[in-house]
């Protein structure tokens, strides 16, 4: 038997709300269950085999923590680790040995030790990228904005930066240090927020937060020193003409179309991934105001949406092309930025 439960992160005000677990159930509900007070874990992730989460902190200091969660939702902070300024993504790697964050305003990012129980054992390295964009506001300098699994063709992580317009893969040698490998660059302007594998095993997804579009993109081997990406797609991720700027990037749980949210218009935007041209097949309301995240709950066949600025969560019904229905909102709090799902199994729960 499991148990479905999720940790929502939010933008806070000294410490409150902070970071929430909750129970999902198939009707949409979203039953909160345990609080953490802490400064804006605006990312959640979970370790691939604990039950333990780790939150980064995305303020000026820069952290992230660690945190156990028992199959109730109560919630216990293990430790934590500095980072660089403003972390607003993390990933943990397969074998759960170490977590890297993207630290957006410090430009760099953090590689961070962990102990055999998950918990943070040391900051072993941070690595600065390098680079401008043409925008001048949004990318005069490095801003990593996310860690993303690698293409059907690598093993290694990659850090996908807003600022450069660049993708970068990150390896972490024998001694616990990080390097930069091969480096991609995307069409001047395009800002990459997220990437990830295109579910057909060509290539990466990327979504261009300053472009406001959704790329199809091949990363030719040999990428060397920053090495023009092939762009096979690109495609405008709204119907409409305000201005937009897409955050989220996931593929439905067949791999047949993938979602993006569009943020302005307040839209999820559907496109079928099995057309090279990246037909955009539906747009619907997010039902929820600067949708920055969303979270495909495949068990229970529900799209759950994090409105920054409306402080809410909606669910929607999710079919095999996406969300069907009206949005319901079935829960308030203040500007959740992250849902994070997690299957808690008997196994897992020897551990919390």
């Amino acid at each position: 038997m499991t148990t479905q439960l999720a940790l929502l992160g939010c933008y806070t005000t000294d410490g409150v709300p902070g970071l929430q677990s909750v129970r999902l159930a198939s009707d949409g509900v979203v039953e909160p269950l345990h609080s953490l007070a802490m400064e804006s874990p605006s990312c959640v992730v979970w370790h691939p085999t604990l039950p333990v989460a780790y939150a980064t902190n995305e303020t000026l200091a820069g952290g992230v923590t660690a945190v156990a969660v028992a199959e109730s939702g109560e919630m216990r902070v293990l430790g934590t680790a500095t980072t660089g300024a403003a972390p607003c993504h993390a990933a943990v790697t397969p074998d759960g040995r170490w977590l890297l964050t993207a630290d957006y305003v410090g430009g760099t990012v953090t590689l961070v030790a962990l102990a055999s129980d998950g918990r943070p054992r040391a900051t072993a390295d941070s690595l600065p990228m390098q680079g401008s964009g043409p925008d001048a506001d949004r990318q005069d300098a490095p801003h990593p904005h996310m860690i993303a699994a690698p293409d059907a063709s690598r093993e290694a992580l990659m850090c996908v930066d807003l600022g450069t317009d660049r993708i970068t893969t990150l390896t972490v040698t024998g001694d616990g240090r990080l390097e930069a490998g091969e480096a991609w660059t995307l069409p001047p302007g395009t800002g990459p927020r997220q990437a990830l594998a295109h579910p057909g095993g060509d290539g990466m997804l990327v979504a261009g937060e300053l472009s406001a579009t959704l790329l199809h993109v091949r990363l030719p081997a040999g990428g060397g020193d920053a090495a023009p990406a092939e762009v096979v797609t690109e495609v405008a991720t709204t119907a409409g003409h305000e201005p937009t700027f897409p955050a989220q990037l996931v593929n439905t749980p067949d791999g047949s179309h993938v979602l993006v949210s569009n943020r302005g218009p307040d839209t999820l935007a559907v496109f079928d991934a099995r057309t090279p041209a990246l037909d955009r097949v539906a747009e619907v309301p997010a039902g929820a105001g600067w949708p920055r995240h969303f979270a495909c709950v495949d068990d229970l066949d529900l799209l759950l949406v994090a409105g920054e600025r409306s402080g809410t969560i909606a669910s929607y019904a999710l079919g095999a092309a996406g969300p069907t229905g009206t949005p319901t909102t079935r829960m308030a709090t203040p500007a959740p930025t992250w849902i994070a799902v997690r299957q808690v199994t008997a196994r897992q729960r020897s551990g919390a």
